[in-house]
């Protein structure tokens, strides 16, 4: 036999049945570990390795089972592999799925351990759940302690308790692992996915998915942003920023009101809220309305210059979402108007005429503000390249 491995609660091998010619894995138990022989018996499904045998002899006990050609998630990610969001999303179905079945058996099976070390993905694709070390039954999970691995265990596995929600705090974190590097670029494309794992590893058990099936029908509803959607989230938070690093000499030591970015913060937050990326076009466009009906009342109640300015481009940024050009316009000329902050204000327009594809425009206004160096002030760098680069490529065309 040759070591191939080591489980949580046993070493591997691959073994060759002489009659058959087919390889098998066998894990080498100690006998007051083979519970995992006694639920491994009970599962039958395809993302799980099928027990053949089981066999005690002397002071060990031996588990025969389907041997899965394949590497774990944990090598590839170790060869430096790039998991694609694609690619992810079909990992976190098939785990779904292995959980749907898992906490539907009667009684309901807790894997507890959950990590990409025992997600074993075939040359063909598929994927398997492997090593049951950790697993409990239902009616066992006061009699045996679950302790999982660092990282991905559950907070209450620490105190030797288990149940669904453990098994989805460590799912959530096993995409988190997945997504690597990539796990800010992939949920801002889809909001959803940080939201799915926002509610997997939640510290309360209760506040976490409490079915595999909710949690399978929602992965199925995410979708990405509209590139609509996406520049005018952009905008908005570029803004947002803008009068976050600006707000400290705007607003007076005497003043009663709260200062402007942590009055509007709450609202900007309803763009990331689990209602307006998973809700249908009809719930966005109430949540759009209800920020323009907040950004506006804002200005009743924030009156300096600065403060009307960037309420009027977080207005603009809003329309556009709401596929409202003509408005968003009426906006972004409002806040060039106002002379003191007007800058910031010509490079915003001057973007949205190059996002309306009015690059002519956009060149001609380009073109009579950028003589004034002396009162180039408060512009965000990124945003003036960003709006430079559209008009060069337009000057370079043919």
């Amino acid at each position: 036999m040759e070591k191939i491995g080591k489980g949580g609660q046993g070493i591997l091998y691959l073994a060759r049945d002489l009659e058959l010619g087919i390889y098998r894995a066998i894990k080498v138990l100690s006998p007051d570990q083979k519970g995992e022989a006694s639920i491994l018996k009970l599962l039958e499904f395809p993302y799980l390795p099928q027990m053949i045998d089981y066999v005690e002899q002397g002071e060990y006990c031996f588990l025969v089972m389907e041997y899965i050609r394949g590497r774990s998630l944990k090598d590839y990610l170790a060869e430096g592999k790039i998991f694609t969001v694609q690619e992810i999303f079909g990992i976190a179905g098939k785990e779904l799925e292995i959980l749907i079945y898992l906490h539907g058996r009667k009684p309901p099976v807790y894997y507890g351990d959950m990590k990409p070390e025992n997600l074993m993905l075939t040359e063909e694709g598929s994927l398997y759940l492997i090593d049951f070390g950790s697993a409990v039954l239902g009616y066992e999970r006061g009699k045996y302690i679950c302790y999982g691995t660092a990282g991905y265990a559950a907070p209450e596995q620490y105190y030797g308790r288990i149940s669904k929600a453990s098994d989805f705090f460590s799912f959530g974190k096993t995409l988190l692992v997945l997504c690597q590097k990539n796990r800010w670029k992939y949920m801002i494309q889809y909001p959803g996915l940080f939201f799915l794992i926002r509610k997997c590893c939640r510290t309360k058990e209760d506040k976490r998915w409490q079915s595999g099936e909710a949690a399978l029908e929602y992965l199925k509803k995410i979708r990405p942003l509209s590139l609509r959607i996406w520049r005018g989230l952009v905008l908005a938070t570029g803004i947002f920023w803008i009068f976050i690093l600006c707000a400290g000499s705007y607003v007076g030591k005497q003043r009663k009101l709260p200062s402007l970015e942590n009055a509007v913060s709450p609202v900007l937050g309803i763009y990331t809220s689990m209602d307006f990326h998973s809700g249908g076009f009809g719930v966005r466009e109430q949540l759009l309305i209800q920020i323009e009906n907040a950004e506006k009342r804002l200005m009743a109640n924030y009156q300096t210059q600065k403060e009307q300015s960037r309420l009027l481009l977080l207005l603009a940024a809003n329309s556009e979402i709401r596929g409202k050009p003509i408005q968003a316009e009426a906006y972004y000329q409002e806040a060039v108007q106002i002379q003191d902050v007007g800058n910031e204000g010509v490079v915003s327009y001057g973007l949205f005429l190059c996002r309306q594809n009015r690059m002519e425009e956009s060149l001609e206004l380009y073109q009579k503000w950028e003589p004034r160096s002396d009162q180039k002030t408060g512009i965000q760098e990124r945003n003036l390249r960003e709006w430079r680069i559209a008009l060069r490529n337009m000057t370079d065309r043919p």
